[in-house]
């Protein structure tokens, strides 16, 4: 009975996130949508339950129409790329594919080169970019083909100019320099 009960539970959660997924396609143009929607999907996959089957793809193709929508608000590529990171991150050789059939890497360093220029207080984006450094590491960067179609977009000299932007030491400073070294 108790089995019963947390498969019930666990299609409840299904039901959430396939809901969430629905309003993000549905107005990925709307800011607040795309930002609650995105956090909310991801604290699902990362405290309740991890998408399974179609949804995986689902949620890479609303990360995608959601940046798309939103290229220049740090918000919303905040809450998109944790979004990202969330479902990417140990979603199996199925998410790996969903992410680069959608061209996800890509959109994620147009976060990096887009924020890491930014000319207003370094604080105002940093929060996009620390999501964004997170989301580039588990984008599959072991592949070289990957690899490769982030350094060409950009990746590293972005990472860098986070580093030179950001104090020495700090964690987005540190992530920006690892992320260099995988990248």
């Amino acid at each position: 009975e108790e089995e019963e009960e947390e498969e019930e539970e666990e299609e409840e959660w299904h039901t959430a996130l396939e809901g969430l997924v629905k309003s993000l396609r549905a107005r990925p143009g709307d800011v607040a949508v795309a930002v609650s929607g995105s956090v909310a999907l991801a604290w699902i996959c990362e405290r309740k339950v991890k998408p399974r089957g179609a949804l995986n793809s689902d949620i890479m193709s609303s990360f995608v129409m959601v940046m798309r929508a939103h290229p220049k608000h740090a918000d919303v590529a905040e809450a998109a790329c944790f979004m990202f990171t969330t479902v990417a991150k140990g979603g199996g050789e199925m998410v790996r594919d969903c992410v680069i059939k959608t061209g996800a890497p890509l959109l994620i360093v147009m976060v990096l080169r887009q924020f890491s220029q930014h000319e207003g207080p370094p604080a105002e984006v940093e929060g996009a970019l620390r999501r964004a450094v997170d989301a580039l590491m588990v984008v599959g960067l072991d592949e070289a083909s990957t690899a490769g179609a982030v350094r060409l977009a950009g990746a590293p000299a972005a990472l860098e100019a986070i580093g030179q932007r950001y104090p020495a030491g700090s964690s987005l400073s540190v992530s920006a320099a690892a992320a260099v070294a995988a990248v």
